[in-house]
Order: C-alpha cells, then structure tokens, then sequence
C-alpha cells in the first residue's frame, strides 16, 4: 500500500509541477520578450538577493518540518506534528517580518551596493513582501509531503501561476511605459500576489486538517512532546541547511556582481554587462533547468521518503536510491538530447531571440549530470548529511569564483560555459560520491532502527 501510494503521489505531483512549470516558464519567456535581455539581469539581479533575503526568513525550517514530521508520523503522534508545526509558522512570520522591514528600509542601500544597479531598488520593495508567504507554504508544503498527501500543495502550485499570470501581465501593461526598473517591479509584485494566493489556499487546507489529526490511527497513545524538544529537534534539522542556503543565496549574489563587474574590466559597458547576464540566468539557464524544475514537486518528496529509508535500514535505503537513479539518468539523457538536437529552435521559440540558443545546444550534455546532482542533494538532505551539502557547496563557489576571475574578463559570454560545466561535474562528483559511500560503504544503518522509547518522540539524527 506505502509503494502505491507514493507512486500515485510521485504522479499527482509530477502531473501538476509539469503543467504549473510550463506555465511558468511560457509567461517567464512573454515577460522577456517585453523585457528584453536588459531586463531579465535585472531580475536575475533581483531573484539572486530574494534568495538571501528567503533564506534568513524560513531558517530551513522547511526542509526540518518536511524531516522532523515524518518521524512523528510515522510513530503516529499528531501531537508532535502539530507542536512542529506552529513553532515553525510562528518562527517563519517573526523572521520574515524582520526581513521585510530591512528590506523596506535598506532597499536603495542594497540596490546601489549591494547589487551594484540602483535601478532593483523598487523591485525589492515590491519582492519582499513573498519571503513571508513562501516561508509559511514551505512548512505547510513539508507537513504535507510527510503525510503523503499531495493534492493540496500540487493544486497550490496551479493557482499561484494562475494568479501570477493575470497579475504580472496586468500590472506590466501599466508600469512597463514608466521604464524597465518598473516592469521589473512589476513582474515582482506579481509574484508577491501569487504566493500570497498559494499561501492562503495552503492555509485553509492545512486547518482543516490539523482538526482531523492528520487522519493518524491511534495504533501509539498520542504522547505530547514537551516544546524545548522540538524546538531542539527543528533547529537540529533546519540550522545545516539553513547555512547551506544561506551561503549559496549569498555566493550566488556575489557571483552575478562578480561577473557584471568581470566583463566591465573586459571592456563592456555596464548595460551591455547587465545584457550578458541576462542571457545566462534570464535565458538559456531557465531553459537548460526547465525539465528539472518540472520535476521539482516529484523531488521534494524525497526527503521524507529518504527518511523513513534512513532509519528503516541499509536494505530499503539502498533499494529507494537505486530507483531514483535509474529514473535520473535516464530522463537527463533523454533531455540533453532534445535539447542537443532542437535547442536553437527552442530558444527562438520561447524567447523570439537566438541569444541565448548557442549556450544552451553547449550546455545540453550537462543535463544528466544535473539530473544525478539534485537527485543527490534531495537523498543528502533526506540522511541528515546537510553540513556535507554545506562544504560541497562553499568549494563549488570557490571553483566559480575563480573562473569568474580569471576567465570571463577575456573570454566574455563564452567563458559562462566552462563555468557552468566545470561547477556542475565537480558538484555531482562529491554529492554523488557521498550518496554512494553512505549506501553502499561500511555504514551499520542498522542502529538507525527506532527503538521503542525513540517511538514516543525522542529520535536523534546524524548530521
């Protein structure tokens, strides 16, 4: 019954994220095209500081709910789920509200220094406001996925682009004629309203279900667990990758500065620079990781089914990995062959533009290897291992730092590639030699059984 179920979710969710991703992606290419590729660095400028900015107000929290409830659940005790669960909503809202009020503040500080472009200061303003909805989804999202009920965040996804498309494209037919900053901060807004949809439509359904116990038999007596143990437990699972976020969120602004700043010294100027830029992450990256993002929802299901593989033994865990591989690598072959084969026609066909095309038939056989990264980030967080994700991390920015430095001054636009692939290949070599070492190394997962007192609540993770 549990391999139906997950099955039927693994379907229900990829069903949903391909028509909410698509959607996504097909207006992303509308808004560039009225944009331009000016426009889309801009919003890379502005994507890139929304990640620092989200990271701070969820804390990880939604990764440690998506964890921590699934044990709970797994024990049936409903009380501990919804102990979790208001400690981490009510963690989320105080930190996304101290980060919203910073960013109101500090916006033109952080455009013109941050950023190095004055003109995202009014697309912070109008971003901020989304860390406090997306914090609030992520944990409902989490408690969901560990109850193996995915139809409401699945539904979710649909209705924020749904909401997110009447917004930007109105909001955009008015502010566009004021200037590119503020059609910018209009597809922001957009955005805001969109996560604001999702996160009350999550809301009413996460309510409902708190009432009915989140449908747990009663096969152990409901033990109530005291809130300093959850509050260690959460803070347990959520600090790791909450660092780990918080210093990709951070690298990743400082590497579009660095190479804004890089092809400044190699002669561009500054709007020619921020062009270049958008070709990259506005253009050819989305479509490169658009099959991947599709399957995003199928994927963050992993962390709860790795979980319970965690501390089921060597067996199961051994027999879930294998599976996701098998379906990584053989969807990554097959994308990086669509896109080999038809990637100039896709790019002229989403973007009206062949700016980006050359980059993206470049990048194509990276797709598998992309593909076997996630897959191996989603198992490392799923086995506690996010201190490892943390290191892996920190040296890949060092790596693209020093091609940013080194490279792109001389070789421009055509350097990106061999940042992206040389990031990518060493990324997947240490995330996936991990995976591979816990699996199939020495490990005695035998000790991770739950014994009967870990039953009542007391489970201890391996970071």
């Amino acid at each position: 019954m549990a391999k139906k179920t997950v099955a039927a979710n693994m379907f229900i969710l990829g069903l949903s994220g391909i028509i909410a991703k698509t959607f996504d992606f097909s207006f992303r290419a509308y808004y560039s095209r009225m944009l331009g590729s000016e426009g889309m660095g801009l919003l890379s400028l502005g994507f890139s500081l929304h990640g620092v900015m989200l990271t701070f107000a969820t804390a990880g929290l939604g990764v440690a709910v998506s964890k921590t409830t699934s044990e709970y659940m797994e024990i049936k005790n409903p009380a501990a789920v919804r102990g979790c669960m208001r400690l981490a909503v009510f963690g989320v809202v105080l930190l996304s509200l101290a980060v919203i009020s910073l960013t109101l503040v500090c916006s033109n500080y952080l455009a013109d220094t941050v950023l190095g472009d004055g003109r995202v200061s009014v697309s912070l303003c109008t971003l901020a406001p989304s860390v406090l909805f997306m914090g609030i989804s992520y944990c409902i999202k989490g408690c969901f996925y560990a109850e193996r009920r995915v139809i409401p965040p699945a539904s979710s996804e649909i209705l924020e682009q749904l909401v997110k498309f009447v917004s930007i494209r109105t909001l955009l037919k008015i502010f566009l004629p004021y200037g590119i900053e503020y059609g910018c901060a209009a597809v922001f807004a957009g955005i805001t309203i969109g996560e604001f949809s999702s996160c009350a439509y999550l809301v009413f359904f996460y309510l409902r279900e708190e009432r009915r116990c989140f449908r747990l038999s009663r096969v152990f007596p409901e033990v109530s667990v005291s809130r300093r143990e959850l509050v260690c437990r959460l803070l347990g699972v959520s600090i790791p990758p909450m660092i780990t976020s918080l210093c990709c969120s951070a690298l990743r602004t400082k590497e579009e500065v660095l190479i804004v700043s890089a092809l400044k010294r190699g002669g561009m100027a500054h709007s020619d620079a921020v062009r270049s830029l958008g070709i990259l992450y506005g253009m050819a990256m989305p479509l490169l990781v658009l099959p991947l993002n599709l399957m995003g929802s199928v994927m963050s299901l992993l962390v709860p089914e790795i979980s319970r593989a965690w501390v089921s033994g060597r067996q199961r865990l051994r027999r879930v990995t294998l599976k996701i591989y098998r379906f990584g690598a053989a969807a990554g072959c097959i994308v990086a062959l669509v896109f080999i084969l038809f990637g100039d026609t896709l790019s002229i066909i989403f973007y009206n533009t062949d700016e980006g095309a050359a980059l993206v038939v470049r990048l194509a056989p990276l797709c598998p290897i992309m593909f076997i990264d996630s897959l191996s980030c989603s198992a490392l967080n799923g086995m506690g291992k996010q201190l490892r994700l943390l290191v892996f991390s920190i040296a890949d920015f060092m790596l693209r730092f020093a091609v940013i430095y080194f490279a792109i001054p001389g070789g421009g636009v055509s350097a990106f590639s061999i940042m992206i692939a040389l990031s990518n290949i060493f990324t997947c070599l240490l995330s996936f030699g991990s995976v591979a070492g816990i699996v199939f190394g020495k490990l005695n997962l035998s000790k991770r059984k739950l014994t009967k007192s870990k039953k009542y609540g007391i489970l201890k993770n391996s970071i």
